[in-house]
């Protein structure tokens, strides 16, 4: 329906005493374009189309710009603007040169052709091989009637497709993840041979031509279990498309319409999701139930090691020039020099304090942990004392003016305290 037909038929509705709102919903049009003709006479109407009508100036470019869209299927319009200016120094609006080559592609029939990705099956891997991790997010509603982001750690195997799953209310750290790898190696009962994980930051510091650079705490992990990793390509989610099923299984399924009350409940029903749906219902692509598949794995897994798995674990924080660290999005104070002398210390939470300390673990000092977020955390002492210098300078002063201006010099910095140095 356009031209004349659609303002005709607005004007038609309006007669018989529709709303615009109404009229829009029954046309399928915009509510602007029912606003633009609602009052419009026939006159206008008709002065408004033949200003419309006028040659465009686009069509100029006709010829070329079928060209274009026939060698370049992909060509956008925001493009083909760009192309008009780089080489003829035209200049249209992109809103115009989008309509006319819509307009282009339908008269000629030259849909914008996709640039698809070719995709191979990948081999099913041996028992006990690889184990995928990656992780997801989701808002729920609480108790309190708000809503609660929650965290989620997703572990797969890649054979039986078996699967598990660790939620909590706070983004993960480096330690959560290496507590949440402990807890899946015990839920499956053994190691597998690799892990395989996007590059984040929790889980690499640095990738050193080719050479990945762990963190302090997955690299403990990596070598207490004697794993190998394999570290995904950025922005290359189909390299390990079994856990991004997996996370999304997570979400959809379990964590879909829940209400959160905490983390503990909320890992609690994970865990009986796990045993009663996830792990057991037949697999769309293996065709074979995962716990019973993985019956046979868990005999291909290592064993078991014992690994010292505390909750207090010691993180690792770079000195930033200001003499803080980072820790939970805000910042602690440490003492004035502390950058200057060491460039990395070492923090415990634990109870509600934050202990820093030296890399061989003497203590540096201690803040009470702060709830709140981007907040700067500083003690007293921390602060740089200014005072000192300044009474020397006024000290030697006084003794060059003989005693005559201390007076005058100590009034200087209490009514003037910002220009007393100068």
């Amino acid at each position: 329906m356009k031209g004349y037909s659609v303002y005709s038929k607005i004007q038609q509705l309006k007669e018989q005493g529709f709303r615009k709102d109404a009229v829009a919903k029954s046309l399928g049009l915009n509510w602007r374009t029912v606003d633009r003709y609602w009052k419009m006479t026939v006159d206008e109407y008709e002065t408004n189309t033949a200003s419309v009508s006028k040659v465009r100036l686009l069509d100029d470019y006709q010829d070329t710009i079928v060209c274009w869209l026939r060698d370049y299927p992909t060509l956008s319009a925001a493009q083909v603007c760009d192309w008009l200016k780089e080489h003829y120094k035209a200049t249209f609006s992109e809103r115009t040169v989008s309509r006319y080559v819509k307009d282009l592609r339908n008269t000629y029939d030259l849909r914008k052709a996709p640039n698809p990705r070719d995709y191979a099956a990948v081999p099913e891997l041996p028992m006990g091989q690889q184990l995928q991790v990656d992780f997801g997010e989701k808002w729920l509603k609480n108790v309190g009637s708000g809503r609660t982001k929650v965290y989620t750690a997703a572990f797969v195997l890649a054979h039986s497709r078996f699967k598990y799953a660790e939620l909590q209310s706070r983004p993960y750290t480096a330690t959560d993840l290496v507590r949440a790898c402990h807890h899946c190696f015990r839920y499956m009962g053994g190691i597998p041979q690799e892990l395989v994980l996007d590059q984040d930051s929790i889980v690499c510091v640095a990738e050193n031509a080719g050479d990945i650079i762990h963190t302090y705490e997955f690299e403990k992990l990596r070598q207490e279990c004697k794993l190998s990793i394999y570290m995904c390509r950025g922005a290359d989610p189909e390299s390990k498309g079994k856990i991004e099923s997996t996370v999304k299984y997570v979400k959809g399924n379990f964590l879909e319409n829940r209400l959160y009350v905490d983390d503990d409940i909320l890992n609690s029903s994970c865990l009986d999701w796990l045993e009663r749906t996830a792990n057991a219902k037949i697999h769309g692509t293996t065709k074979r139930v995962p716990a019973e598949v993985f019956a046979e794995e868990r005999e291909h897994l290592r064993p078991l090691v014992e690994c010292a798995e505390t909750h207090g674990a010691t993180l690792c924080r770079t000195v930033r020039k200001d003499n803080t660290i980072l820790y939970d999005s805000n910042r602690y104070s440490v003492p004035l020099g502390t950058y200057n002398r060491q460039k990395e210390v070492c923090i415990v939470p634990k109870d509600g304090v934050l202990f820093i300390q030296t890399v061989f673990g003497e203590p540096i000092c201690e803040h009470r942990l702060s709830s709140g977020r981007g907040l700067l955390i500083q003690s007293t002492s921390h602060q740089r004392d200014r005072t000192s210098s300044l009474d020397q300078m006024q000290a030697a002063l006084g003794v060059l003016l003989l005693g005559k201006a201390d007076d005058f010099l100590q009034e200087i910095r209490t009514e003037k305290s910002r220009y007393a140095r100068d």
